[in-house]
């Protein structure tokens, strides 16, 4: 399995993330992904990319065949969307978990139930310890646990596309997802993700974009 950077973990993130969540808005313009990624919920660590640091790194996931370039009938401006999702025959529920550890990195379990679940349904940890086994068991890894085997409760799970010298191990487990915990509650993340959801379908329906884009 290819590694992937925290640029592009970030884009693969979004892309699947808002296919999932937001599909009436996907593909994905420049500025929508760009946004996407920069967003302050529901992303750890909070970034600053720039448009031009975000089409980089989709033509090299494109020259990889991750990314797919789309332009629509008399418009100008191309739209993406991921294909690591198809390419790895992934269902909703593993692309769900996937896209929440690739935008936050290693979570405990009832983190990643909670957080996937505003994309797939994932009602209980049974589902999601059903998921997790799925990603960990292929010939190539997706996701796989980095808590000790003898621990039960707050057993952190991590993704394999990292980089060897990136790769998060069970000696610092959980910081970043404690930090967004304490920072944002699950609550208000939902009701945060229902209002960019809703935003989203309003835009549509009144045909505009978050920023004037060229048609």
């Amino acid at each position: 399995m290819e590694t992937l950077s925290p640029i592009e973990r970030r884009v693969i993130g979004t892309l699947i993330e808002k296919s999932l969540s937001t599909p009436q808005n996907y593909p994905l313009s420049l500025n929508s992904l760009t946004n996407g990624c920069n967003q302050k919920s529901a992303r750890d660590p909070e970034t600053d990319y720039s448009e031009t640091d975000v089409i980089e790194t989709l033509q090299g996931l494109k020259r990889r065949s991750m990314a797919t370039e789309f332009f629509g009938a008399g418009s100008r401006v191309s739209k993406w969307e991921e294909a690591l999702v198809a390419n790895l025959a992934l269902n909703n529920e593993q692309a769900a978990v996937l896209a929440e550890l690739l935008l936050r990195g290693p979570q405990t379990e009832g983190e990643l139930r909670q957080r996937a679940s505003r994309m797939a349904a994932i009602p209980d940890l049974p589902t999601l310890h059903k998921v997790l086994e799925e990603l960990s068991t292929r010939e190539d890894p997706l996701a796989k646990r980095i808590s000790d085997p003898n621990r039960s409760r707050g057993v952190v799970w991590a993704h394999c596309l990292y980089p060897e010298d990136e790769a998060p191990t069970a000696a610092e487990p959980s910081a970043s997802a404690r930090v967004t915990v304490r920072t944002t509650s699950p609550a208000l993340e939902e009701r945060i993700a229902a209002l960019e959801a809703r935003v989203a379908a309003l835009e549509q329906q009144l045909g505009v974009s978050p920023t004037s884009e060229p048609s």
